[in-house]
């Protein structure tokens, strides 16, 4: 963005309107130990000897050049050029969040179109026009949960959900009248249903999950939701939209709402956003969901439009009557990941999949053949856990050796795993690289 400077009589004048006679009265309040000393106006650098400099300066940065397992949420997957050649469209880019989507047919068919395709993977009957991240989609869900369960105060939530989910979700419901409640996860990181169990009442309002979870990990969705529902409380289950792929889907799971990022299917990793959360649910629920909902009508003369069929945000509704106040459709986002899903189809998104469980199921075969490495047994799709023998700080040292960053330590969110990696495999790891991490792992 362009930007030019006030000059010394705009500046007069506007310190005498305001009735000041220097710009340092503005902010005498600040302590001068704070203060930086103006800058020197010298020769300096020219225009390109500061790029000159500035790109060398970057040049120290060799991490881009490592092979990365990372996951837990951001994962590195191809993005297709169709992606981003669409989305520079200046019709897309400069409406990255259409706030009178109405105006424009192109900008509500796609949002439309971005509805159908969580549908379909998920198998739910409605989904909204997309949140922020996976984060926030999971807090969303569990106050539609509070708002259809009148009088249920006790949310369950599975410890085997993400963290950061976990934080989100403290925030979102620190001020509302209920009562939360950690279900842990078993040896295999999978959620203890005997615990499950001793939990649920009919005091209960919702379970969420997350299946792969933190750790990787498929749950036993079908039967955590069948005993859910037996207790009356909502299903909620948050997935990885690429598993829908290869195994069931929410519906066939059971959920009653269905949460999770698309970030897999178009989004780059770009320093950690912006992602794209997706939410979708049964009909009985679908005015609990927040934001917009697209819905395709015809025009006077029998032509196929579309038009805003729900608004549940406070610039549309009585504020008291709003279900979100979060800006609920980052369209530029949606976009991308909507393009990556039709991109790949219906036989593409299957192999994509399965591309991506078989090389974490190779990698992970051959890790726990080998001495002073554990691997867990509980199905996954493209993330695992490893346990090694060694402190983590070596593993790590040893393999940045190599440039390839092995995995994520969790031992900053589950302190007694103190010698686990939680290692993510995506369609971008060939044999070559595999092996490579087999061999730096021996």
């Amino acid at each position: 963005m362009d930007f030019i400077s006030n000059q010394q009589p705009q500046i007069e004048e506007m310190l005498k309107i305001i009735g000041i006679d220097s710009i340092d009265r503005l902010f005498e309040s600040i302590p001068k130990k704070l203060k930086r000393p103006p800058i020197s106006y010298d020769d300096g650098l020219s225009e390109y000897e500061g790029l000159t400099l500035m790109e060398h300066i970057a040049a120290n940065n060799q991490y881009p050049s490592f092979d990365n397992y990372l996951g837990a949420g951001a994962y590195e997957h191809y993005v297709p050029a169709i992606v981003s050649a669409i989305c520079s469209k200046s019709e897309f880019l400069t409406s990255y969040t259409p706030y009178q989507a109405e105006a424009s047919q192109g900008m509500l068919q796609i949002i439309f179109e971005f509805q159908s395709a969580i549908c379909a993977l998920t198998g739910m009957d409605a989904a909204n026009a997309s949140v922020y991240d996976g984060a926030s989609a999971c807090a969303e869900a569990i106050l539609m949960a509070v708002r259809y369960q009148k009088g249920r105060k006790k949310i369950l939530i599975a410890e085997a959900l993400h963290p950061h989910y976990r934080g989100v979700i403290d925030q979102y419901l620190r001020h509302q009248d209920v009562q939360i409640i950690q279900i842990p996860f078993k040896e295999n990181f999978q959620l203890d249903l005997f615990h499950l169990d001793q939990c649920l009442d009919d005091q209960t309002g919702c379970l969420l999950i997350q299946s792969p979870n933190f750790f990787g990990a498929l749950e036993e969705a079908k039967v955590i939701c069948e005993k859910v529902k037996k207790s009356g409380a909502l299903a909620i289950v948050c997935a990885n939209p690429l598993a829908y792929g290869l195994f069931s889907s929410a519906k066939e799971m059971g959920a009653d709402i269905a949460v999770g990022d698309c970030q897999p299917f178009g989004i780059p990793l770009q320093f950690g956003g912006p992602y794209v959360g997706y939410m979708a649910c049964r009909q009985e629920l679908i005015r609990q969901l927040p934001g917009r909902i697209v819905g395709e009508t015809v025009d006077a003369k029998g032509r196929r439009g579309f038009t805003l069929t729900l608004q549940a945000r406070e610039q549309h509704i009585r504020r008291e009557k709003a279900t979100s106040n979060i800006c609920t459709n980052q369209a530029l986002a949606a976009l991308a990941s909507l393009i990556a899903i039709l991109w790949y189809g219906k036989e593409g998104i299957p192999a994509l999949a399965l591309t991506n469980y078989q090389r974490a199921a190779y990698l992970r075969k051959n890790l726990d053949t080998i001495e002073g490495i554990k691997c867990g047994d509980a199905p996954i799709l493209n993330e695992f856990v490893v346990e090694f023998n060694t402190p983590i700080e070596e593993i790590q040292k040893r393999f940045r050796k190599e440039k390839i960053e092995p995995g994520l330590a969790i031992n900053r969110y589950f302190p007694s795993l103190n010698r686990h990696l939680l290692v993510a495999v995506t369609e971008v790891k060939n044999q070559e690289k595999l092996d490579k991490y087999l061999l730096v792992a021996k």
